[in-house]
C-alpha cells in the first residue's frame, strides 16, 4: 500500500498516511441500514445522532453519515482536536445520551422530510423484498418507535471495536485513544433473494430506469468493466445522440466477499421512460451476444486510470482499507485493482455478462407506457397472486361499494394468510410467515399489515368490521407500539 501503514490502537486497525498538514480522519463501522429491520429502521442513524449530540461544541469541521451497508464519523482539522473527537465519539457510543432519544427522532424526522427512494432502493427492493439492502426503499414506521432498549441494544452490538475501523490521512494525533466497547465483529444476515429463473422486470413508483445484476464470483473485475462499456454506450445513445437522458450511473455493494450487486440507472425526459428502458435493454443484450470492442474495454480502464490519479487518491485508498477492514470485505490496493482491470479482455467481458443475465432486474416507472422486452417475465413488485383464495371474506358495506370505487376491494383472511384485492383489482397475498409488522393507523383503531415482500394492507373497521380487526390480530402477532414517551399509544383491540 506504498506510503500507508497499518497499526492497532486500543484493539482498532488504523490505516494512516501522511503528506498533509492538518488531520482528516474517520471512525468507520460495518453497520448500517441493511443491519436493521422494518420495525428499526432508522436506528443506526438515530445512534449516530445521539453520538453526535453528546459531544461538546466546537469549530472543528466534523460530521457522520450512516450508508446502505457503514457508519462513519469523520473530521478534518489539527491533530490534537481531531483526536479528540474521536475519543469522544468512542466514549459516547459506550454511554448513549438516550434522554434526548425524542428531540433526536424528531431530527431524523424533519431531516427525511426531503429524502426519498431511489431508483436503485427500488431495483434492491425487487431482489430483496424488505430485508438487508431492500430495506432502504421505505422509511419504516417512523423513529418514533425507537425504544432507549431498542437502540442501547443495537449499539452494544454493531458499534463495538471488533467491528471498526480508523483511517488518518495527515498527522497521526499523538496519544490518540479509541476507548470503544469491547466485542466482536457481530455475524452479518445476508438477505435471501426472490427465486427467479431468468431476466424479469418490473414497475416501480420512482422516476428513472434502472437495471440490477448479481454475480457470485468474488471481485467480479469483468463485470465491473461491462458495466462501465454500458454506461459509456448509454450516454452516447439516450444523451449525445437522442437528448433522452442526462445522467447515467452505476453503483456496486458487496454484501458478502461473494454476492456483488452492480445497478445501472439512467434518468429520462419526462414521458421518455420506455426509449429509455429499451435502450438499456438492448444495449446489455448486445453487450451479452457480441461483447464490446477494444477499444471500448481501453477507455473503460482509462477512466478507472484517471479516477486513481485525483488528488486525493491516497485518502481514497485509505478510506477504501478502513471500510473493507469494518465490513470484513477482502481489500485490495489501487495499483492491484488498476492491473486487473487492464488484463480484461473483451471476451472476459462477455463471459461475466453471460453468468450475469439470468440475475437481471430491470425497473420501469409505473407511469411509463411500456409492455417490457419481448419474451421477459414481468415479476410484480410485491406479492401479486392470481385471485382471492378460500377463506372468510370482508367487504365494505354495499353501499358503499357503490358509490365509491375506492370501495370496491375485498379483504380474505385464512389460516394460511391475509389476502386483500386492492380498487385496481390486483391481488396481494401475505402468509403469516412473511408478515413483517403490524403498524397502527393515526387513529389508534385499525392496523396497516407489512408484508416482507412490499404488499401493504390496510384493516380498519370503519372499512372490513371489527371482525376482520380481531381474526387479523389473533394471527398476525403483536402490532408495534410507540416508544414511551414520543406520542400517546394507539389505542387497539385486546
Amino acid at each position: 500500500m506504498g506510503g500507508v501503514q497499518r497499526t492497532v490502537i486500543d484493539g482498532v486497525p488504523v490505516f494512516s498516511a501522511g503528506g498533509r498538514e492538518r488531520t482528516t480522519a474517520a471512525l468507520v463501522f460495518g453497520v448500517g441500514l441493511r443491519d436493521e429491520t422494518f420495525a428499526t429502521i432508522e436506528v443506526t442513524h438515530l445512534v449516530e445522532h445521539l453520538a453526535m449530540a453528546a459531544l461538546p461544541r466546537t469549530h472543528l469541521r466534523c460530521n457522520a453519515v450512516t450508508d446502505v451497508d457503514s457508519t462513519a464519523f469523520f473530521a478534518t482539522g489539527r491533530p490534537d482536536a481531531v483526536g479528540a473527537f474521536l475519543e469522544a465519539v468512542c466514549r459516547a457510543l459506550g454511554d448513549l445520551p438516550t434522554d434526548r432519544l425524542a428531540a433526536e427522532a424528531g431530527v431524523l424526522q424533519a431531516e427525511s422530510c426531503a429524502a426519498g427512494s431511489s431508483t436503485v432502493s427500488a431495483l434492491w427492493a425487487a431482489r430483496y423484498g424488505l430485508t438487508g439492502p431492500g430495506l432502504t426503499v421505505s422509511s419504516g414506521p417512523g423513529p418514533e418507535y425507537l425504544s432507549e432498549d431498542t437502540v442501547r441494544a443495537h449499539a452494544a452490538r454493531w458499534f463495538v471495536r471488533g467491528n471498526a475501523a480508523l483511517w488518518c490521512h495527515g498527522p497521526l494525533p499523538t496519544g490518540l485513544r479509541l476507548p470503544l466497547p469491547a466485542g466482536p465483529r457481530p455475524r452479518r444476515r445476508l438477505p435471501v433473494p426472490r427465486p427467479q429463473d431468468g431476466p424479469v422486470w418490473t414497475r416501480t413508483d420512482v422516476p428513472g430506469v434502472g437495471l440490477l445484476l448479481a454475480t457470485d464470483t468474488p471481485d467480479d473485475v469483468a463485470l465491473a468493466v461491462g458495466v462501465q462499456v454500458a454506461a459509456e454506450r448509454l450516454r452516447e445513445r439516450a444523451r449525445h445522440a437522442r437528448g433522452l437522458s442526462y445522467a447515467v450511473d452505476s453503483l456496486t455493494l458487496d454484501l458478502a466477499p461473494d454476492r456483488r450487486e452492480v445497478a445501472l440507472v439512467v434518468d429520462a425526459r419526462s414521458g421518455r421512460d420506455a426509449e429509455v428502458a429499451d435502450l438499456v435493454w438492448a444495449t446489455v443484450g448486445e453487450l451479452c451476444a457480441e461483447g464490446p470492442a477494444r477499444q471500448e474495454v481501453a477507455h473503460a480502464v482509462a477512466g478507472l486510470e484517471a479516477e486513481l490519479d485525483e488528488e486525493d487518491a491516497v485518502g481514497t485508498e485509505l478510506a477504501d482499507a478502513a471500510y473493507c477492514a469494518a465490513t470484513g470485505l477482502p481489500f485490495r490496493p489501487a495499483a492491484e485493482t488498476l492491473a486487473a482491470w487492464r488484463a480484461v479482455t473483451p471476451a472476459d467481458v462477455v463471459a461475466a455478462l453471460r453468468r450475469a443475465e439470468p440475475t437481471a432486474v430491470l425497473a420501469v416507472p409505473d407511469t411509463a407506457a411500456w409492455d417490457g422486452p419481448a419474451g421477459t417475465v414481468r415479476r410484480p413488485l410485491c406479492g401479486i397472486v392470481p385471485e382471492l383464495p378460500e377463506g372468510t371474506l370482508f367487504r365494505p358495506p354495499w353501499h358503499r361499494r357503490l358509490l365509491d370505487p375506492a370501495a370496491r376491494v375485498a379483504l380474505v383472511v385464512s389460516d394460511e394468510g391475509l389476502a386483500h384485492r386492492d380498487a385496481d383489482g390486483d391481488v396481494h397475498g401475505v402468509p403469516w410467515s412473511r408478515v413483517e409488522a403490524l403498524v397502527p393507523t393515526d387513529d389508534g383503531r385499525g392496523v396497516t399489515v407489512v408484508s416482507r415482500d412490499l404488499c401493504t394492507v390496510l384493516v380498519h373497521p370503519d372499512r372490513y368490521g371489527r371482525h376482520a380487526l380481531e381474526a387479523v390480530l389473533d394471527r398476525a402477532g403483536p402490532v408495534l407500539a410507540p416508544a414511551p414517551g414520543s406520542r400517546e399509544p394507539a389505542l387497539l383491540p385486546a
